[in-house]
């Protein structure tokens, strides 16, 4: 069987992680990265020893291209990620989906027609310690859930972002929420605002998700001098805790609290083994469009709560 080819769109800070996977997944080819910035995009390519481009149209003209990651600016997640599924070629677009709401149910009516492949990414959901908690809600270890919490905090990001802290950041709690506990949200309501003067968008953010049958309370900020990702998911018979960086997992419950074993692995080597395998089987194995745009929606309620202090009903 031939290779997959592929390319990624965008090879700054995450970008060049995504090239570097790719050339470690067996029946992959990196056959070219994308930048504008030259210096960038050949540090890159020598690197890999693959093709480099300063456009997706440079990409699409003289490369054949079976799927690609865009890992652009997200004010750009659209424009580029609709150029590559005219061509036919599957996309992992990074999170968000879009940089608006609007945007990306636009595309979502362009990706029907075109029936392309198309994935969001949401790396989380392929942390061995989120998969764990996933595991452990299907079996019922924590009984009925009542409560999803997230703590995602840090300083100012190394990288520069064009959104806020909630469609950064917030955004990957807000899908957690949906995927761990199983259905959608009722109505959201948000607290944000503005600390760093350098900022032009919130780099602080408190939001309150009503499921229902359940409550999600998702803290994030770019003000905290350390950097902490942790979740907790707490049930009728049991609390379950996540770090999401060391991957270590512990279950409470009134017999005491255990430390399950669990396999560290990279979560985005395992989300681009999933899109490949997706591209191959045309099977949905990451996160959905239909995923991407109903955190979107999320984020953007959250936003709208924020600025008229009043709880908001999502959108769907």
């Amino acid at each position: 069987m031939d290779k997959l080819r592929l390319a990624v769109v965008g090879v700054g800070f995450w970008g060049r992680n995504h090239a570097r996977v790719y050339t470690e997944i067996e029946g992959v080819e990196l056959v070219a990265v994308v930048d504008p910035d030259r210096s960038t995009r050949e540090l890159v390519a020598s690197k890999y020893g693959c093709g480099s481009y300063s456009s997706v149209e440079e990409l699409l003209e003289k490369e054949k291209v079976d799927a690609a990651s865009v890992c652009t600016p997200s004010v750009l997640h659209g424009e580029v990620a609709s150029k590559l599924i005219d061509r036919g070629v599957g996309v992992l677009v990074e999170k968000p989906f879009t940089a608006t709401l609007s945007e990306g149910l636009n595309l979502y009516e362009k990706i029907k027609q075109k029936r392309v492949h198309v994935s969001v990414g949401f790396i989380e959901r392929f942390n061995p310690a989120v998969s764990l908690i996933k595991k452990m809600i299907k079996e019922g270890r924590l009984g009925d859930v009542i409560l999803f919490y997230s703590r995602r905090v840090s300083s100012w990001p190394i990288r520069i972002g064009d959104v806020g802290v909630i469609k950064d950041l917030s955004i990957h709690d807000l899908d957690l929420a949906r995927y761990l506990l199983g259905s959608d949200v009722v109505s959201v309501y948000a607290v944000s605002g503005i600390s760093n003067t350098r900022m032009q968008q919130e780099d602080y953010a408190n939001i309150l998700l009503r499921f229902p049958k359940a409550t999600a309370f998702v803290e994030s900020n770019w003000l905290t001098p350390y950097k902490e990702r942790v979740l907790v998911v707490t049930g009728s018979d049991a609390t379950a805790t996540a770090n999401y960086l060391t991957q270590e997992v512990s279950l409470a419950n009134v017999e005491g609290k255990f430390m399950p074993t669990i396999k560290v692995q990279e979560p985005l080597r395992l989300e681009l083994e999933s899109f490949v395998r997706s591209i191959q089987t045309s099977e949905q194995l990451c996160a959905s469009v239909e995923d991407g745009l109903k955190a979107l929606a999320l984020a953007e309620a959250a936003l709208r709560s924020a600025k008229l202090g009043t709880s908001v009903t999502p959108p769907f």
